[in-house]
């Protein structure tokens, strides 16, 4: 019995191919609590044997079918249940294995684990589906693969019976939200995605979306709006994607779209929701067939005549359809349009509609005109000004061409997207005797046109002309229409706000003083500050008259007080007017801004904490730093400003601040994190900020702050930014800020503490500082440098010791020189000279030799002056015996002497060498290479005096390489090649002579072992060629 459920479990495993088994405890958590709540509930079931259990097959979802499968080592598959409950019958027979157990028995223990794995996934999946309001513990959620196993489990079980309608369209919610991006929502979005654990979107579930809708079709259970909702979702994931913007239309592509719009139609009128329309009608306009642009604007028309108020999502798509669209298709937008701002109200009741904003300039009031509202039968001033509008504009009386022509430039400010249209769009200014929708939305454009361009406008004088003159014909327009006295105050006040604006981004004088002049005349500026209504566009006007005026004129703080004096007294209203004129100041002129809201600030009124916030980000660092010491601001906004600061810096390295500005800002970084920790969004701004503070000298604040921020959060800053920062603080000779930074970061054990203490050892142990260099050792670890000692004067003490060897000696002597201290090594060098041998002592003469020459002296004919001088010392008063290396050494120093060596004596130089003994390939002594007179040398060119013996490695080689180098500098090519040649030849000698050696030493070994007798026997394929 227990072989054959062993086997039973095998064959159960093969569910995708992977065999094994898997205990109770390697299950999920959920899992666990599922089994326990099903045998708890489920204590009868249909009479069934375990052998039953072997037939059960899992059914598969089309276009999934090799990823439905689970794998028996996934711990949240359909097959974890089976395993799990066939498990605890084997362990339970293991258990009473040894007792006399009857048929009967067996058959009773098989049919109480059959009917708990035919009953566990359905009753997982409705505990699921129905789950309390509390949200249970995230290690307790089920994860999306679980979700999937359940159904799947369910369905081959044929169990889905068991669940309602609700519950069907509750999974299919689920589904179709664990497919789309998490972060549109909409109204159909499942509310147990919050109930389900799992990271991002891996998968789509689509397959199993079109399973369930078609299984209740087939059911006859009427679909709900949100189970046609995610199976259009399904139907138009399907769609092939799209190229360059658009799809062909295939026949697949048609059948798919088709039965898609059959979903929308079903429940778009029902909803208003912007996210339900948008998908459908985007996939539309993608598509090159006409008549499924004709869908999208008859579904565009019937959302403009159903729904209370249009999203922008959704106006968004009107514009794209409308800029496409021939005059057929825009003649039933247009009809759309036109039934919606037709009184009497077509939508029932609208008293929940929102009341749309008072207009204060024409780029608000074409906004909310854009957005084609309702009129409602309650309206306020300035709704019944907007509603006229509307009505004067798309009502069904207006000539068709007069409403196309107001759409289009409808349209034309709404495809601009924030970056700006051409100008070219707006060659044909309106005559005066056009409509005021034409005006406004003219100037609408015309002030996206200036706010894209920026203080650039002011410096393109075409651009800059082309606009005056279409300012100027609009505002004749505007004139032409208000004098009839056929528009409202409300809307004269928002375009002559907006031209006010207009004149002074193109520092118009002329149209400025128009606009002041009109706007009196018609008694724009009599109205109560006091009122919902007045207030607003009264503040704005004069914001923009003030911002024009300083534009035009320049900012005076007498000229600026004089004309807020003439408005208004109030302080509070003084308040209100700072903060839009500095508001509106910014973005074209932000020192003009800044120097406004220092007047403001003097005269005791109050600016807005927003606009003094954008103001700070925009202003450059030495002033910005000013505003960190504002009480108002939140620690978010005083983040933004850091980050400003930190974003101007790196983008202006080359220009020089006052040393003052980095000072601030490490006293406030010290203040502001002292007890804190920054967000971890800011921490590239900080490390920035930290790295100038450090490269402008204020070393110890940084340290300061990186301490307090590790105390808090040992991972904060990045270990290469650690590393750089240590790197920069040595280049800069702060030495003391380098120590200090390697102590912080060992004892806050960051990752990189060890790597930041060998960099700062090596760098003070060969870079040759008179700084401790205790502190940076590490802990447990010798350094094995050669000077452990406090100082370098350490290297005293070494060479007074006469036990050292020769070696430690040359490593010493070679840490002085290359720590630049050459005359400690000369120091060091007379110490130990008469107490060495004459081996150890040519050595140690060389490598000081060596050292010498290779300091950066400015000039070469004093080089060679003192190393000469120091060789006589060395060869006179220490007994220093020159060898072939030293001949190198001196032919270096000569050769670096560009001066005093041009090309012909180098050549008698190199002669000279060849007649010396040197090898030369086919020349010799007496058939030298250039055929140069003798040269007469003495002292350690006097090559008799050597020892005969020349190793080609180590000194023949290096010679020739001087040389080449030496004549291609002297651009002396065909002496460069004679040395190359001979380089050649040499180098193919001595390679052969190597050779010939190892040879012999082979030849020697062998007839050492033969003597030996260790080896008799004879090897036939060794040929002793002697």
């Amino acid at each position: 019995m227990l072989r054959w459920c062993l086997s039973t479990v095998r064959v159960l495993g093969r569910v995708d191919g992977v065999q094994g088994t898997r205990l109770l405890s390697s299950a999920s958590t959920y899992v666990q609590e599922s089994l326990a709540h099903s045998r708890s509930t489920n204590t009868c079931g249909d009479s069934c044997s375990l052998a039953e259990t072997t037939h059960i097959q899992i059914e598969h979802s089309p276009g999934n079918t090799p990823d439905y499968g689970c794998d028996v080592e996934d711990s949240e598959g359909v097959d974890g249940y089976v395993h799990t409950t066939l498990i605890t019958g084997i362990q339970m027979l293991q258990h009473t294995g040894g007792h006399a157990t009857s048929d009967a028995q067996e058959r009773g223990l098989s049919n109480s684990r059959n009917r708990d794995s035919s009953t566990r996934a359905i009753s997982a999946l409705q505990d699921i589906l129905t789950s309390p309001g509390i949200l249970p513990d995230p290690s307790r959620r089920p994860t999306p693969n679980t979700i999937r196993s359940l159904y799947i489990s369910a369905k081959a079980r044929g169990q889905l019976s068991q669940l309602d309608s609700g519950m069907l369209s509750t999974l299919i919610a689920l589904f179709g939200s664990l497919s789309v991006d998490p972060s549109n929502t909409c109204v159909y979005t499942s509310s147990f995605l919050s109930r389900v654990r799992g990271g991002p979107v891996v998968r789509d579930y689509w397959a199993f979306v079109k399973e369930i809708v078609s299984y209740k079709e087939q059911r006859n259970i009427t679909l709900a709006h949100s189970d046609r909702y995610w199976m259009m979702l399904a139907e138009l994931a399907s769609l092939p994607p799209c190229e360059e913007g658009l799809r062909r239309n295939t026949p697949a592509f048609s059948r798919s779209l088709f039965r898609a719009r059959r979903q929308y139609l079903h429940f778009s009128r029902h909803v208003f929701d912007s996210e339900v329309h948008v998908p459908y009608l985007t996939t539309l306009l993608s598509s090159i067939d006409p008549s499924h642009r004709r869908w999208a604007v008859d579904a565009m028309s019937s959302i403009i005549r159903t729904h209370p108020f249009l999203h922008t999502k959704v106006l968004k798509v009107l514009w794209d359809v409308i800029h496409d669209a021939d005059a057929t298709l825009l003649g039933s937008i247009l009809a759309a349009i036109s039934f919606r701002v037709t009184p009497p109200l077509r939508c029932g009741d609208a008293t929940g509609l929102p009341i749309p904003a008072v207009p204060i300039d024409v780029t608000t009031l074409a906004a909310t005109l854009s957005a084609f509202p309702l009129p409602t039968p309650s309206s306020t001033l300035h709704g019944g000004a907007i509603t006229d509008l509307l009505h004067e504009a798309f009502s069904s009386n207006v000539p068709i061409v007069q409403q196309q022509s107001n759409i289009l430039i409808c349209c034309l400010l709404h495809n601009c997207e924030g970056n700006g249209i051409p100008i070219s769009s707006l060659d044909h200014p309106p005559d005066p005797g056009v409509s005021m929708w034409k005006i406004l939305f003219g100037l609408a454009i015309l002030e996206k046109v200036t706010q894209s361009s920026g203080p650039a406008l002011l410096r393109d004088l075409a651009l800059r002309g082309r606009v005056r003159e279409m300012v100027r014909s609009l505002q004749d327009s505007w004139l032409h229409i208000v004098r009839s006295g056929s528009h409202s105050t409300l809307i004269s006040r928002a375009v002559a706000t907006s031209l006010f604006r207009l004149a002074g981004a193109v520092a118009d004088m002329k149209l400025f003083a128009i606009c002041l002049e009109s706007s009196k005349a018609l008694g724009l500026w009599n109205g109560d500050f006091t009122d919902a209504v007045d207030a607003p566009q009264l503040a704005a006007m004069t914001a923009m008259h003030l911002a024009a005026l300083v534009q035009i004129q320049g900012c005076r703080e007498g000229l600026v007080m004089g004309t807020l004096s003439s408005f208004s007294t109030e302080v509070q209203h003084r308040s209100v007017m700072w903060s839009a004129v500095v508001k509106e100041l910014i973005h074209r002129d932000v020192e003009l801004a800044r120097m406004l809201y220092t007047i403001a600030v003097g005269s005791g009124s109050d600016v807005d904490v927003d606009t003094v916030y954008a103001l700070a980000r925009r202003l450059p660092p030495p002033h910005a730093a000013h505003f960190l010491r504002d009480e108002r601001f939140s620690r978010e906004q005083l983040g933004g400003i850091l980050s400003s600061i930190a974003r101007d810096l790196k983008e202006t390295r080359v220009q020089r601040y006052n040393a003052d500005l980095f000072v601030d800002l490490g006293i406030f970084l010290r203040n502001f994190y002292a007890t804190s920790l920054p967000p971890s969004h800011f921490r590239g701004h900080l490390q920035l900020l930290l790295f100038e503070l450090c490269a402008h000298g204020n070393g110890y604040p940084s340290t300061a702050i990186i301490a307090n921020i590790l105390k808090l959060q040992p991972t904060f800053f990045q270990p290469s930014f650690l590393l750089r920062l240590t790197r920069l603080f040595m280049c800069r000779k702060q030495f003391r800020c380098a120590l200090r930074m390697q102590r912080i970061c060992f004892d806050a054990r960051v990752e990189s503490a060890a790597k930041l203490r060998r960099m700062v050892a090596a760098h003070f142990l060969v870079a040759g500082s008179r700084r401790s260099s205790t502190n940076v050792s590490l802990p447990g670890h010798e350094v094995t440098a050669p000077f452990r000692a406090d100082r370098f004067w350490g290297a005293g003490r070494l060479f007074k010791n006469t036990t050292n060897s020769g070696p430690v000696l040359n490593r010493a002597l070679q840490g002085l020189i290359r720590g630049g201290r050459t005359h400690a090594a000369k120091v060091a060098f007379n110490r130990v000279a008469s107490k060495v041998d004459t081996e150890t002592r040519m050595i140690l003469g060389n490598t000081l030799l060596h050292g010498v020459l290779i300091r950066t002296v400015p000039r070469n004919g004093r080089r060679v002056r003192k190393f000469l001088g120091l060789l006589d010392d060395l060869v006179k008063c220490h007994g220093f015996t020159p060898d072939r290396i030293t001949v190198n050494i001196v032919l270096k120093a000569l050769i670096s002497w560009r001066a005093a060596f041009d090309h012909q004596r180098l050549r008698a130089l190199f002669d000279h060498m060849v007649r010396g003994g040197y090898p030369a390939g086919t020349y010799s002594s007496s058939h030298i290479p250039f055929n140069t007179p003798l040269l007469r040398a003495g002292g350690s060119l006097a090559l008799s005096k050597l020892p005969p013996f020349i190793s080609f490695e180590k000194h023949a080689k290096p010679m020739y390489k001087m040389f080449i180098k030496a004549f291609y500098l002297r651009n002396d090519v065909e002496a460069a090649r004679t040395v190359v040649e001979i380089l050649k030849i040499e180098q193919q000698r001595a390679t052969l002579e190597r050779a010939r050696r190892s040879a012999a030493r082979l030849r020697g070994q062998m007839k050492a072992q033969s003597a030996s007798g260790k080896d008799d026997r004879i090897d036939p394929h060794v040929h002793n060629d002697r």
